[in-house]
């Protein structure tokens, strides 16, 4: 073809007058002079690789920020204010005596001696032992493996069914109006069973303040439990100023206190920090009912501190308390909050569970510690068969006997191992992440001894019945009237995003979210303009020019923004 060229160099021509014109009206800095017809072929190299050198380093930001936000969309960060006592609820107190049992009720050294040298026992001193394997000292280990893994008697084979742990361990214990002697809340006496309830935690019968009640703690089908740790509540008083009867008053972690409640509420909460306004409670034991093959080597009284909405774990986590001792816990809480709009992100990234993601089985109130309880009795119950007497259970479940102790034991250890097997794979045995709004109790700790018997000593009328009595006296009470509180905080949100993604593509290459319209308008909107008005001027001129398009009139087809480019 003469005087004409093939359409291949015509759209090649066309794109490159389309580039020169896009460098010679963008926005970015140093593209003009790439194009500028007064600039020399080594300035237009070095403003090339200065523009995309430029470029570069602004695309890499601005993907490295973005990757940023995505990974880790929120941090952790100390709140503005303080927040007031009356705010948090007081921590749930859990006392475990380690003298578990009533000598007048079960002689347990004399029992244990008679066994150990293979005399005769009673099939309810066979029951009892067996019973108290469950929670007592490895002393009470005995040569025939947990007393034989049939129980025989002298009258024949003891079931194992019929251990009945946690009626027995109740039956066994101390009575409530034994064990406590005096309790204050407030700076006000109280009636110690209105205040503390009695619980069946892994070290036996306990008593807790302050903690949300089984109705609340468990799931519907747990009821049974309640029954068989408080069968006898309505013998006292009305079964409302029973302990084990308190009732939240719309308290929950993740919302706090409802609006227009006050000192009142359940859980309880107090006005203000240091020892008035805390809990006080007087224990006491006697000499007579301790003893060394149950409780060990070590007396006195295990305690843990606890939200209420929590079960308390004291095999894990405790406060070791000697008898006749004066012992002050000062609380420091700890809380730690999570703004609502975080709930968008997934719980992977957040690393934290809403109240409405996540539902164990047997508990009505995620967090952290019940979850791993729950998962370690669904771990026990596949690898054992049955599930300890501490344990939330179906009712049809079996409660293991004491010949199995070695696999609920082991299996807690196992449990472990797999955890430490699967973080690698990101794939947890439990994945139990802590709830989104939590509380943690820091604690410092004052103690000091009880001077029994030079008080006792120094009264006029001696008081007979203290005699022979070890007693405890616990104070507490929060550290400080108000605390700083940290929360879980959007790291970055849209706008912080787009004015990051701005002000990078502004700083270096003076570019604006205007000028990737411009981008685009020079890739799809301009070319198609160009094309369209191509076959308008075909379809106008003679068929016989068609084909042909003249080299000058396709070099005119692009209106250059610039007069002086070439």
């Amino acid at each position: 073809m003469h005087g004409t060229i093939p359409m291949r160099a015509y759209r090649w021509t066309v794109l490159k007058n389309l580039a020169r014109e896009y460098f010679a009206s963008s926005s970015c800095h140093g593209m003009s002079y790439i194009v500028h017809p007064k600039v020399s072929i080594v300035e237009r190299v070095c403003w090339s690789f200065v523009v995309v050198l430029s470029l570069a380093v602004c695309i890499s930001a601005i993907v490295i920020g973005h990757q940023k936000w995505i990974e880790k969309p929120m941090i952790v960060s100390f709140s503005a204010r303080p927040i007031p006592v009356w705010k948090l609820p007081f921590p749930a107190i859990t006392i475990c005596p380690q003298t578990r049992i009533d000598v007048e009720k079960f002689n347990i050294t004399e029992v244990f001696l008679r066994a150990r040298a293979n005399k005769t026992l009673t099939q309810d001193e066979w029951r009892k032992l067996r019973v108290l394997t469950h929670v007592c000292s490895s002393v009470m280990r005995s040569k025939n493996d947990f007393y034989g893994t049939s129980g025989v008697t002298s009258d024949g084979t003891l079931a194992a069914d019929s251990e009945q742990v946690v009626e027995q361990l109740v039956n066994m214990s101390i009575p409530h109006d034994e064990l406590f002697m005096s309790c204050m809340w407030s700076f006000n006496f109280r009636s110690c069973e209105a205040l503390w309830a009695r619980k069946v935690t892994e070290n036996g019968v306990c008593y807790s303040f302050n903690m949300l009640s089984s109705a609340e703690l468990y799931t519907d089908d747990q009821e049974f439990r309640e029954r068989e740790v408080n069968p006898d509540y309505r013998r006292k008083g009305l079964k409302s100023m029973h302990a084990s009867r308190m009732r939240s008053t719309g308290w929950t972690m993740e919302n706090g206190y409802t609006v227009g409640e006050d000192l009142l509420a359940y859980p309880r909460r107090t006005a203000s920090g240091g020892f008035k306004g805390g809990a006080i409670v007087l224990m006491k034991a006697h000499q007579k009912n301790r003893e060394y093959i149950c409780s060990g080597a070590l007396q006195g009284y295990k305690v843990t501190i606890h939200p209420p909405d929590e079960f308390p774990r004291l095999g894990e986590y405790h406060i070791r308390v000697p008898p006749m001792q004066a012992v002050s816990i000062i609380v420091k809480p700890r809380l730690l909050t999570t703004q609502q709009n975080l709930h968008r992100y997934p719980y992977t990234k957040r690393q934290c569970f809403f109240s409405d993601e996540r539902k164990l089985r047997f508990f009505r109130v995620y967090n952290e510690q019940n979850c791993e309880f729950e998962c370690l009795t669904n771990y026990t119950l596949a690898s054992c068969g049955c599930v300890t007497f501490a344990m939330p259970r179906e009712n049809t479940t079996r409660v293991c006997s004491a010949h199995e102790k070695r696999c609920y034991k082991s299996a807690v250890t196992r449990l472990m191992e797999l955890d430490e097997l699967t973080v690698d794979t990101g794939e947890e045995m439990c994945d139990c992440l802590p709830a989104c709004t939590t509380i943690k109790y820091d604690v410092e700790l004052s103690n000091d001894w009880l001077n029994l018997d030079a008080m006792l000593a120094s009264m006029i009328k001696r008081e007979s019945k203290m005699e022979g009595m070890e007693p405890m006296l616990l104070y507490v009470y929060f550290k400080d009237n108000k605390f700083l509180y940290v929360e879980r905080v959007e790291y970055m949100n849209f706008n912080g995003e787009l004015a990051n993604f701005g002000g990078i593509l502004a700083l270096l290459s003076g570019m604006s979210l205007t000028s990737l319209a411009e981008i685009l308008y020079y890739i799809f909107v301009r070319p198609l303009g160009l094309w369209v008005k191509a076959q308008y001027i075909r379809a106008t001129v003679q068929p016989s020019s068609a084909p042909e398009v003249q080299l000058r009139s396709s070099s005119a087809s692009v209106h250059l923004v610039r007069p002086w480019i070439p």
